[in-house]
């Protein structure tokens, strides 16, 4: 079974982001002499910004989790079925120009 995922740009960022935090904060909480409450303090800011990129990223559909879309085969379809496999619409490049003094009908360039 193959899925499809797409991922926005700044989740990664989050996600990359957290991840250097994170170990920073491993490092101070292992190797530094923090008091306890400071540690619950950097261990409750590193799960609300993991928290926090979750609902964001839920909420703005920052990740996206689905099954590949392909054309689909005619033998893919289950007896019976009419339907017409999608077609791709093309457009020559004559079909912008307006007949007689070469206009285009799409704005210029500049």
């Amino acid at each position: 079974m193959y899925l499809h995922v797409r991922i926005h740009r700044w989740a990664l960022w989050w996600f990359y982001i957290g991840l250097v935090l994170g170990a920073v904060a491993l490092i101070n909480i292992l190797f530094r002499d923090l008091t306890r409450m400071q540690d619950r303090f950097v261990l409750a800011v590193g799960v609300m910004n993991w928290v926090l990129g979750g609902v964001v990223c839920y909420c703005l559909g920052g990740v996206r989790i689905g099954n590949p879309s392909g054309p689909s085969k005619a033998n893919d379809l289950p007896a019976g079925s009419a339907q017409a496999p999608a077609r791709m619409e093309w457009h020559s490049a004559s079909e912008f120009v307006l007949p007689g003094r070469r206009q285009s009908l799409l704005p210029p360039k500049y």
